[in-house]
């Protein structure tokens, strides 16, 4: 996806106040099915699981930036979550697809998910759109502050409106700002997207969150298709485990040790991830 967008000062001190004023309410690839006998369920008996995926995948005014293939990794991921039942209610799961992905939804999501997650809980983020990063309008790039990227700009994700208006985007310090403010035991983020590498931010220190981020791709390289969700996917419906470590739950390090493995066996695109979990976040089991 080669599409540049640029924004102005003004237009980002915009969106910046639409979010602090937006209300804190709650909104409402084939898979491999490798089963085995269940031998160990790591869940405590008082924690829950939520979950949001977000899968935008058309574009408002822009079909040629449709990907279909996006629609159909979020319907496959929400069907094998819904398989381990010990560990996912379908009420705990929100799913916003096509034109309900606005940046408000994203964001009241994030609120929800912060509204309802205890400190005992797990939560799980699955974001997958188009990615860029950001330029100013001469083209230059653009690190907004914080100021922390290494080579100068922030990436972002278009939303619905995102080729269509100058602010249907959210760049990776703001999703990091909502992500961190969750409370949980352990925080699960996968970013399947162009450039999705720049989502590596560290949690605000003053969470103390304890995060597994899984990305599709180096912050300078392109993702191709839905590859790496229809591959953690399968992860998730019992290869993740079959070549992990055998306990009978299907992790999100072993699904990311399994997408990563055929990945780089094509050699275009090379996923990333940030581990600060501190052990192996449960997802399925087998």
């Amino acid at each position: 996806m080669k599409t540049k967008i640029k924004f102005s000062v003004g237009i980002i001190s915009m969106i910046c106040i639409v979010l602090l004023i937006s209300p804190a309410c709650t909104a409402g690839l084939s898979v491999l099915p490798v089963k085995k006998k269940n031998t160990q369920l790591q869940q405590a008996s008082a924690s829950q699981y939520w979950g949001l995926l977000f899968a935008v995948g058309m574009y408002e005014g822009n079909p040629e930036q449709d990907r279909p293939s996006m629609l159909d990794a979020c319907d496959a991921l929400y069907n094998t979550l819904l398989d381990s039942p010990q560990y996912w209610q379908a009420g705990n799961i929100h799913v916003q697809k096509a034109g309900q992905c606005y940046l408000q939804n994203l964001i009241k999501e994030l609120l929800w998910l912060r509204k309802n997650s205890r400190s005992e809980d797990y939560v799980f983020i699955y974001l997958t759109t188009h990615g860029y990063f950001l330029t100013k309008s001469n083209g230059a790039a653009w690190d907004l502050p914080p100021r922390d990227e290494s080579d100068g700009t922030d990436e972002f994700l278009y939303m619905y409106n995102g080729f269509s208006t100058s602010y249907g985007v959210i760049w990776d310090d703001l999703l990091n700002f909502f992500v961190s403010i969750i409370r949980c035991q352990g925080l699960y983020l996968v970013v399947d997207s162009c450039y999705s590498g720049g989502f590596n931010d560290l949690p605000l220190p003053s969470s103390n969150q304890q995060r597994f981020t899984a990305m599709s791709c180096q912050e300078n390289e392109v993702s191709y298709g839905s590859d790496f969700s229809d591959l953690l996917i399968s992860g998730f419906g019992g290869w993740a485990d079959l070549t992990g470590n055998g306990d009978g739950i299907n992790s999100a390090e072993e699904a990311f040790a399994w997408a990563e493995f055929w990945l780089n066996l094509g050699g275009n695109q090379h996923p990333t991830y940030v581990d600060l979990y501190g052990g192996e976040f449960p997802v399925t089991y087998s």
